[in-house]
């Protein structure tokens, strides 16, 4: 036995701080996951809130004097400061440690929702609405880097996403069905102190959860985040408000001159800074960049019916007590959908899911273009449509996380969802633009928006059909892979695969093959050094088992 083999005998490896966390599976295990899933809901709770508020506010004392246009400020400035900061958020968070990171977050949105709860004037509310913007930017990209962290190596992906988008059905569930019967009965302001308490909360739930370190050790690029962070909220600025500003107003080529040189100084701090807002290796990992194009169309085909169909049913005459109601089969089959997206997607692959979903969300919408909105088939339509859309986001998290390592989980939530709100922000203008040609006629012009929608969601379909078959190798020519003892792969030309699985899994797995394989070069250089310089203290490395886990297992999943 050599000096090297004796030492780490008795220094056995140790795990890495990913594998620690994702074998844990007691309670902690399951108290993250209750908080992670606790923070999207409330995000998600949140955002449907301001949609609620913005007509009855025109009553209100305070902001009874505040023009209608300027009311919906609540919601772009929101939007603007999600957006604008959750790639910055997921950043800190890989650098400085996630817990700590979430816990800024829910204490910045629980200050802004006590500032939207006794607020006594237009700006100290606008002012909380930012509060809240930053703080959920901080909070989604934190909470799912957590989440993805504390799952096991199999499922870890695939079921976090799913939990992430049925917790998202589930805020706007309870908000829709509880949303209308608060305002209603306690006024605007009671929808946010349920709010602020479960934000509190959770940041007090906090400290059971297990200590998180920060994955790298580096000193964030500040000013290359600042340039990041002001290029996309005006470019989200630009885009909800430009029409109400005049697209050549001086307004707008600002916001347009801060977004190209917010973005062209960020790019060249990426290119000497290894830990600024951009980092362009996640391009490089499988499945991020359609990830990201799955994200953007999601909320261009999505967000505009969820701002559309409060306005369609309140000019219909329906109170806000039953606007909720009424769109409640959505977000329940969200939650449905969500928890089986990752077996379906796991079998299927995430093209072909995408697809499915894409096809399965046209279907309801043709069906509530076609329909009356008073009878009781748009109730169908809207529970294949909740369907359909949770399908399509769960599958594009999926996608987007698949091949990313463990030390940028937060970084690349935080670009998906920054992607997914610029779909976001572009759907609702264009719907409402062409609605405010013709004020007071959405129940009438609705058909239109739908026809729009429809479109760029048989896009997505038709991108996810393209993928899957560009990336299904022939039958004649595919590989098939087993594992061979010890855990080697082999491969032989010609066999039949074990499963049609999507190419993008086959990849993911390979990539987790190699980071445990530069995990073991690294350890042996370490115990190398320490063996050669007896000065050096000898400091415990983990190294990857032995045996590498397979990459396709016996019923042709990914290992």
């Amino acid at each position: 036995m050599t000096a090297r083999h004796a030492l780490l005998a008795k220094d056995p490896p140790r795990p890495s701080p990913a594998e620690a966390a994702s074998s844990h599976r007691g309670p902690s295990g399951v108290l993250t996951s209750t908080v992670c899933a606790a923070v999207t809901a409330v995000v998600m709770a949140d955002t449907l809130a301001a949609t609620l508020i913005v007509p009855v506010l025109q009553h209100d004392p305070v902001t009874a004097a505040v023009p209608l246009t300027q009311l919906s400020l609540l919601v772009t400035i929101n939007l603007a400061g999600i957006a604008g900061l959750l790639v910055a958020g997921g950043r800190l968070a890989d650098l400085l440690g996630r817990r700590g990171v979430l816990a800024a977050g829910l204490a910045l949105f629980a200050a802004g929702g006590a500032a939207m709860t006794f607020g006594p004037s237009w700006p100290v509310l606008l002012a909380g609405r930012a509060v809240q913007g930053v703080g959920a930017a901080l909070m989604l990209p934190s909470a799912l880097g957590l989440l993805l962290a504390s799952r096991s190596q199999e499922h870890r992906r695939g079921g976090a996403a799913a939990l992430w988008s049925a917790a998202t059905g589930c805020g706007g569930l309870l908000m829709h069905a509880l949303g209308g019967w608060m305002l209603d009965t306690h006024g605007w302001r009671a929808l946010y102190l349920p709010l602020t308490a479960t934000a509190a909360a959770l940041l007090l739930l906090l400290a059971s959860l297990p200590r998180t370190q920060a994955v790298r050790r580096t000193r964030p690029d500040l000013l290359g985040m600042a340039a990041l962070v002001a290029a996309t909220t005006a470019l989200v600025l630009l885009i909800s408000l430009g029409g109400q500003w005049g697209w050549s107003s001086s307004a707008a080529a600002g916001a347009a001159l801060v977004t190209a040189a917010g973005f062209a100084l960020a790019t060249v701090r990426a290119r000497r800074h290894p830990a600024s807002g951009i980092d362009a290796s996640l391009w490089r990992c499988p499945g991020f960049g359609w990830g990201m194009a799955t994200s953007l169309l999601y909320g261009i085909c999505a967000f505009p019916v969820l701002a559309m169909a409060p306005l369609l049913l309140r000019e219909m005459g329906m109170r806000p007590t039953g606007v909720g109601p009424v769109l409640a089969p959505l977000s329940a089959a969200v939650i449905a959908a969500s928890l089986l997206t990752a077996r379906l997607a796991r079998r299927a692959g995430t093209s072909w899911t995408i697809y499915a979903g894409g096809y399965l969300s046209a279907a309801a919408l043709l069906l509530l273009s076609t329909v009356p909105f008073v009878s009781p088939a748009p109730q169908a339509g809207l529970f294949l449509l909740g369907c359909g859309y949770g399908v399509l986001s769960t599958t594009a998290t999926i996608a987007g996380t698949s091949g990313v390592p463990a030390d940028r989980y937060a970084l690349a939530v935080g670009a998906l969802t920054t992607a997914r709100m610029l779909g976001g922000a572009i759907g609702p203008a264009a719907a409402l633009a062409y609605l405010d040609r013709f004020p007071g006629q959405v129940s009438t012009r609705y058909r239109d928006v739908l026809t729009g929608v429809i479109a760029v969601t048989l896009l997505l379909a038709l991108a996810g059909l393209v993928r899957a078959v560009r990336t299904r190798q022939p039958a004649a020519g595919r590989l098939h892979t087993a594992a061979a003892p010890g855990g080697a792969v082999s491969t032989s030309a010609g066999a039949t695969p074990p499963a049609p699985a999507d190419v993008d899994t086959l990849r993911s797995a390979l990539l987790r093959q190699r980071a445990r394989l530069e995990a073991m070069a690294s350890a042996a250089e370490a115990e190398l050094a320490s063996l050669t310089d007896p000065r050096r203290s000898h400091t415990p490395v983990w190294t990857a088992p032995s045996s590498l886990p397979t990459v396709v297992s016996p019923r042709g999943g990914p290992a």
